[in-house]
């Protein structure tokens, strides 16, 4: 029997992630208050959305980035310059990281570990990228000339800024969301494929059966 894409567990799994992917996110918010003046942080918000991406799959992935992006509205400070702004960099950013879970089907069907990681690496990179290019958008549409002058010597009234100013904090989250899930899918493969242990308890129940 096929088993439902958002039965009551994995509902409650979403949920679950999606609550430490905000508490993350208020956290690495807290951390670098003033560092990024027009926003944005370093940390680990993206991981939770990239584990139930690969847990459970492309629609729970981007659902959970979805309800992360609501719930972080109701715990952060917000800027609205136009609606398309407000989409792409509150709405759009955390939900698109859930495309990860495109990648989940063939990360679970390799047998490979080298072929997982590589997995693993593409689904990060994917989703992180969707994330960083939300901003960059938002930012070249919407920002440009609406910023405090210059970030890395650029100019807030160019669209380098835009690059510059979102790659600061989205390049080096994808790096460490890159390093934390391969990490997870070294010692903890459960937590990615909760198949795996299902497989290994029907395999304990075959031999004490025997």
């Amino acid at each position: 029997m096929k088993k439902s894409i958002l039965s009551v567990r994995i509902l409650a799994e979403i949920a679950i992630f999606a609550a430490i992917g905000f508490a993350l996110d208020y956290l690495q918010g807290a951390l670098w208050s003033g560092v990024f003046f027009n926003g944005g942080s370093i940390g680990l918000a993206m991981v939770p959305i990239f584990i139930i991406s690969y847990r459970r799959g492309l629609i729970p992935g981007i659902l959970c980035g979805l309800i992360l992006s609501f719930v972080q509205l109701l715990g952060g400070s917000i800027y609205v310059l136009a609606f398309w702004q407000f989409m792409l960099d509150y709405i759009f950013a955390y939900t698109v990281v859930g495309f990860a879970g495109a990648f989940a089907g063939l990360y679970k069907k390799s047998n490979n570990f080298g072929l997982k990681i590589v997995w693993i690496i593409v689904g990060c990179f994917v989703g992180g990228m969707l994330k960083y290019s939300s901003h960059v958008i938002a930012g070249i549409a919407y920002w440009l000339g609406n910023g405090e002058g210059t970030f890395l010597g650029v100019a807030d009234n160019s669209a380098l800024f835009s690059w510059v100013y979102n790659g600061a904090y989205c390049i080096p989250n994808i790096i460490i969301s890159m390093v934390v899930m391969v990490i997870i899918a070294k010692f903890y493969p459960v937590f990615l494929n909760p198949e795996e242990k299902e497989a290994v308890k029907e395999e304990t129940e075959e031999v004490v059966e025997q």
